[in-house]
């Protein structure tokens, strides 16, 4: 923590010339003596080299802080050490216009300073000495300088407040009366006052400002964690969804495979049906064939049959043209021809044995009629039998989208010509 060493002043206010006032080594100085001897101008020195403002030096001007000998011997003497000044035409202080006119009037006569300035000499935390000057004019015009550098007013008030000296809030002078004042105050200006000596009343409009902001920061945080609430719900009902769609994929490409297996089981039967059908039906073929090849044996038999009936029919036609000319012969020659009737016993038993020849070969001819009719009756049902599977192979190859190829249609055809 600095400390103040001692202070220089020149022309300012009651102190003409050069002054230097020893504050001592200790961090806690207090200003103590009778009424006049000096306690608030000492006071308004170091406020006054610290940048305060006219008004809390007990001066309407700047000006009016620049040593005036008039004052010395005009004024009044105050009980807190000011001095009032007595204008000739019996005013105090009278009104601005003509108290500045009198001023630089009375300035002017008794060629009073034109300038004054205090320079604060302060020890910082390293030992190091600053100097800090102040100068006004009489014309109300103030120029800053560090360690002999000039400087702007808010270039000063910031190396200050780099030291912890808070002129807004005074937080390093206790003036005569203050005590008893703050002693005296509700708590709301004991905060307001512990606030301004903090340098905290300062930040009063941006912390207000902040608290809006963070209000709002607030406001928006909930906002944006019911927001995130409501994505993360969201998140789990989208999981959620993600998964069942994940299972009805997975279910839907074990029912797509199940429906190719069953589909191939299906078609593996549907081969293994067409190929013993396909046998099947070359068994048929192959046995219609042979029924055809006997038919048509038992057509030549039937026909050689009609021609040997045809022959002994003319025979027999001939026989009983014979038998008729005979009986006539006989009718004629009952009794005088034995041996023409043995022959007729022998011609009739011929014409019987020829009978019997004819009943023997209408009967292999109803046989072999009724030989042809069961094999016709074979062959239309394995025609239809072949019909109904192709009818059946047929739709089950529009169901299934499958064709017949140009290779199983020509062996169909030549199955179907054979």
């Amino acid at each position: 923590m600095g400390k103040l060493i001692r202070l220089e002043l020149y022309n300012f206010k009651s102190y003409k010339g050069h002054h230097t006032l020893l504050i001592g080594d200790s961090y806690f100085t207090s200003v103590i003596g009778p009424n006049g001897s000096g306690k608030s101008n000492s006071m308004d020195v170091i406020s006054f080299v610290l940048g305060i403002k006219s008004s809390h030096l007990r001066s309407t001007h700047l000006r009016d802080l620049v040593y005036r000998g008039r004052v010395l011997r005009t004024a009044t003497i105050n009980g807190d050490g000011s001095a009032t000044a007595k204008i000739p035409n019996g005013s105090v202080n009278g009104d601005a216009g003509s108290d500045d006119e009198a001023t630089q009037r009375s300035t002017q006569e008794r060629n009073d300073p034109k300038s004054a300035w205090v320079t604060a000499v302060y020890e910082d935390d390293a030992g190091d000495e600053q100097f800090w000057k102040r100068t006004i004019t009489n014309q109300g015009v103030s120029e800053y300088r560090i360690n002999d550098r000039t400087v702007t007013a808010q270039q000063y008030n910031e190396a200050l407040e780099a030291e912890n000296i808070l002129i807004k809030a005074r937080n390093f002078l206790v003036f005569q009366g203050d005590v008893e004042a703050i002693a005296s105050q509700s708590p709301r200006d004991l905060t307001r006052l512990i606030e301004q000596i903090s340098g905290s009343l300062e930040y009063k409009a941006e912390y207000e400002r902040l608290k809006e902001v963070q209000d709002e920061a607030l406001d928006h945080q909930n906002y944006s964690l019911h927001k995130r609430r409501g994505i993360n719900s969201e998140l789990k009902q989208y999981e959620e969804q993600k998964r069942e769609a994940e299972s009805y994929s997975r279910k839907a490409d074990e029912r797509d495979q199940a429906i190719v297996t069953h589909i191939l089981w299906k078609l593996y039967n549907f081969q293994k049906v067409i190929e013993e059908s396909g046998a099947d039906i070359q068994r048929h073929h192959e046995e219609l064939k042979e029924q055809r090849r006997n038919v048509e044996k038992y057509e030549n038999d039937l026909e050689e049959a009609k021609k040997e009936q045809t022959k002994v029919s003319r025979d027999i036609s001939k026989v009983e043209k014979t038998i008729k000319s005979k009986e006539r012969d006989i009718a004629t020659k009952e009794n005088g021809v034995v041996p023409l009737s043995e022959k007729i016993d022998l011609a009739r038993k011929s014409a019987t044995t020829c009978d019997k020849r004819v009943a023997d070969i209408s009967k292999e001819r109803d046989g072999h009629a009724t030989s042809v009719k069961r094999s016709t009756k074979d062959l239309k049902t394995v025609e239809k039998a072949q019909s109904q599977w192709e009818s059946k192979c047929r739709k089950l190859a529009e169901q299934e989208g499958r064709e017949l190829s140009d290779t199983d249609l020509q062996e169909y055809h030549r199955l179907r010509e054979d």
